[in-house]
């Protein structure tokens, strides 16, 4: 019985690309299968393949040089970040110096403060690399985000400087100390702050630039690549959903039948294992000897031969009175 199941669950054979190929066309599932050339139209065909190949590979890089100064872009807007906060506390210690109720004590303390911020921008400027790059020292750098020799093939990005002296000549030497000092020193921070914020907004552009430029280069990549794909494989019908049905079917048995196959045959032990517990028990039950407690109690139930005898007179009477015949 086993046997006969597991040989009916035998892993069936996976159809063959042959067999496949043999499946009835009409209005069914279709599935890619490479070309090969065996006609002039094929031969076009990989031809044509294999110059869309080559588009393909430079627009992957294309996209890869616009990821590249987007990131540059991203480094640069940190340290800009950080520069902003540190003119931002410079004007406010240049508005509070202008004040003429502090102390020399008091002016000395923000003065200090002062030039150690002018010299943490220059720090901020020398610490801002990208790919061994200074970004903010004053930079124009050239990416290729196209496949052609067009404007729009390239994004150039071009960053000034960014240290004390590129935002404003005067501001390295300011001091605050007095208060014609703190007059003059705020005018030059101003004057850096309105600087830097035309970088910061050069630095946004250029990012939008490299943002547009790599929704364009993957749309046009995803897009050469289907073609490709569409020129380069034909489609072959499989037929209706029946034999779709039937495929999917055969496949699932041929990798489902040898764990359902081990699975019954472990039923099956189990099941051939249980059929002999019966007779296992009758045979242990023959060859067990008594208890003198079963002895005792086999004895009692067992009747006299008194008894017996007074049964059989009783069991003779009854006979003979059931066969009395009565006349009228």
């Amino acid at each position: 019985m086993l046997s006969l199941i597991s040989g009916l669950i035998a892993p069936a054979a996976p159809p063959s690309p042959r067999s496949v190929a043999r499946i009835s066309a009409g209005t069914g599932t279709q599935l890619p299968v490479a070309r090969t050339p065996l006609s002039a139209k094929d031969s076009f065909s990989v031809a044509v393949g294999a110059q869309e190949a080559a588009d393909i590979g430079a627009l992957s890089a294309a996209r890869r040089n616009a990821g590249e100064g987007a990131s540059l872009l991203q480094v640069a807007a940190t340290g800009l970040g950080e520069i902003s906060d540190a003119l931002t506390r410079m004007k406010e210690l240049a508005t509070l110096a202008e004040t003429t109720s502090y102390s020399r004590g008091e002016r000395a303390i923000m003065n200090a403060e002062f030039n150690e911020l002018s010299a943490e921008i220059d720090s901020i400027v020398d610490r801002t690399e990208f790919n061994d790059i200074k970004v903010l020292e004053g930079v124009s750098l050239d990416f290729k985000v196209g496949t052609g020799n067009a404007s729009q093939d390239s994004i150039t990005v071009s960053i000034s400087a960014a240290t004390v002296a590129g935002l404003d000549a005067g501001l390295a030497s300011d001091r605050i100390d007095d208060e014609s000092s703190a007059s003059d020193a705020l005018t030059n921070v101003t004057n850096a702050i309105d600087a830097l914020s035309d970088i910061q907004a050069s630095v946004d552009g250029a990012g939008v630039r490299f943002q547009a430029a790599r929704l364009n280069l993957t749309s046009n990549e995803n897009i050469l690549t289907a073609l490709r794909t569409d020129l380069l494989e034909r489609p072959v019908t499989i037929g209706t959903a029946d034999n779709l049905a039937n495929l999917v079917s055969q496949e699932f048995l041929s990798r489902a039948a040898p764990a359902m196959a081990g699975q019954l045959s472990s039923a099956g032990r189990v099941l051939l294992s249980s059929s002999r517990l019966p007779a296992i028990e009758s045979s242990r039950a023959a060859d067990r000897t008594p208890s003198p407690e079963e002895s005792q109690t086999k004895a009692v139930k067992q009747p006299s031969a008194y008894e017996t005898a007074q049964n059989t007179k009783s069991s003779s009477r009854s006979e003979t009175s059931h066969s009395v015949d009565i006349k009228a």
